[in-house]
């Protein structure tokens, strides 16, 4: 009779020390919320527990409307998309590859890219552009005006182009030879949109800083 009421007295003990850990719900009932599920939801109700530390530098005023009006937007995200931009959009340009481009250009920019391969192909040229090492991306200057959302970003890289006619002989250019290049490029997005991604709005032209300053455009300036 003893070893029982001692086994109830442990049940008793062990009950109240699992209640106290667990607490009552130790299943989740069907009102229990997924917090997986609530973030991936909306990213845009989702609210960080730590506030995302102010802009600084060049730009920062522009960055934070840009911000307000896009919560999930950081200066480093946008500029590791910028840094593989540059490189693809240089590549596709070269190729003529105009697919490639469609999706990474405002509608300006592509008319004048367009205009500027097919100009190429018309004199049967051939353009190769090698992108031998971007040395820094950075922004300096940011606004916005509205829905739009305008970052320009300065880029200083080493590269080497040449254009090619149709027997392969380079008529323009070295790819021997590596220039290095400053040149500013703005991207532009509808902020608020469901498309997360910033077109190549415009491109001021490059200033070669050593190298082959008469080498053939990489990239077409718009403005």
């Amino acid at each position: 009779m003893q070893e029982i009421i001692l086994y109830a007295v442990l049940a008793l003990i062990v009950g109240a020390m699992l209640y106290s850990v667990l607490g009552k719900n130790v299943g989740q009932g069907p009102d229990t919320a997924n917090p997986i599920k609530e973030v991936q939801a909306s990213p845009n109700d989702f609210t960080p527990e730590m506030p995302e530390p102010a802009f600084t530098g060049l730009g920062a005023e522009g960055l934070t409307a840009i911000r307000d009006a896009d919560p999930q937007f950081t200066s480093a995200g946008f500029l590791d998309g910028a840094k593989m931009a540059y490189g693809m959009i240089l590549e596709a340009y070269a190729d003529g590859d105009k697919d490639a481009l469609s999706d990474l250009l405002s509608a300006d920019v592509k008319e004048s890219y367009y205009a500027a391969i097919d100009e190429r192909a018309a004199k049967n040229l051939t353009q190769t552009t090698d992108l031998a090492r971007l040395i820094s991306a950075e922004i300096v200057e940011a606004s916005r005006s509205g829905k739009t959302g305008m970052i320009k970003v300065s880029y200083l890289a080493e590269l080497a182009t040449a254009l090619v006619d149709k027997n392969g002989e380079v008529v323009s250019g070295d790819l021997e030879v590596l220039s290095r290049v400053r040149e500013i490029w703005t991207y532009e997005r509808t902020l608020k949109s469901k498309n997360p991604n910033w077109v190549l709005a415009s491109v001021e032209p490059h200033d070669t800083l050593e190298g082959d300053s008469s080498a053939p455009d990489h990239s077409p300036d718009t403005e």
